[in-house]
């Protein structure tokens, strides 16, 4: 079945079509067709067909149908769900729990996205959590930030430094550095609004230059 077919190192075990390709590391685990087809670090689990399927760094868990499919550098990332942190480039010790959460997200060191959709396509989201489902989907420049609720700084642009906390809170805001939104639509297409803070249900609605 072509499990481990090039180099396997010590302990470790691939079962499944492909698994464990071209080099897996000392006790490494696949389980699945093509798991960690390419290669595998040490201490690395790939459980699920195609699951860290291109590259999976040491330490790292992928479990589930293409989760961490396609990362390219990975070491200590955890990986959880379908297609979870499929695309992640550049991905370091963060975690992906749920469907396509952080799928496509890129240069998301030590962070976290726990929910469907969490991060799906985020930029630039180092240090940043995104709880709920697509809480932070498509933010750019999301870094030490936090995106908890359902839709929860959804497309945010340029939001550094800055938490979005509730429904639908920050969707869609841009240019808001250093800001809080927090309560239902709070800074909902808010533009310009660095070292803001909009609390409670509509709070900043379509504001500019706050």
């Amino acid at each position: 079945n072509n499990a481990a077919y090039c180099q396997q190192g010590i302990g470790a075990v691939a079962i499944g079509l492909c698994t464990g390709g071209v080099h897996q590391g000392n006790s490494a685990v696949a389980i699945g067709d093509s798991a960690a087809n390419f290669q595998q670090g040490n201490l690395a689990v790939a459980v699920g067909a195609y699951s860290g399927h291109c590259y999976q760094g040491n330490l790292a868990v992928a479990v589930g149908y293409q989760a961490g499919y396609s990362n390219t550098t990975g070491a200590g990332n955890v990986t959880i769900g379908y297609q979870a942190g499929y695309q992640a480039t550049g991905a370091f010790n963060s975690n992906f729990l749920g469907y396509q959460a952080g799928y496509q997200a890129t240069s998301a060191y030590y962070s976290n996205f726990l929910g469907s959709e969490a991060g799906i396509s985020a930029t630039n989201a180092s240090y940043s959590n995104f709880l709920g489902q697509a809480a932070g989907a498509s933010a750019i420049s999301g870094n030490y930030s936090n995106f908890l609720g359902y839709y929860a700084g959804y497309q945010a642009a340029s939001a550094n430094q800055s938490n979005f906390l509730g429904y639908w809170a920050g969707y869609r805001a841009t240019n808001v550095y250093n800001g809080n939104f927090l309560g239902y639509l709070a800074g909902y297409n808010a533009t310009n609004a660095n070292n803001s803070n909009f609390l409670g249900a509509y709070a900043g609605y379509s504001s500019t230059n706050a």
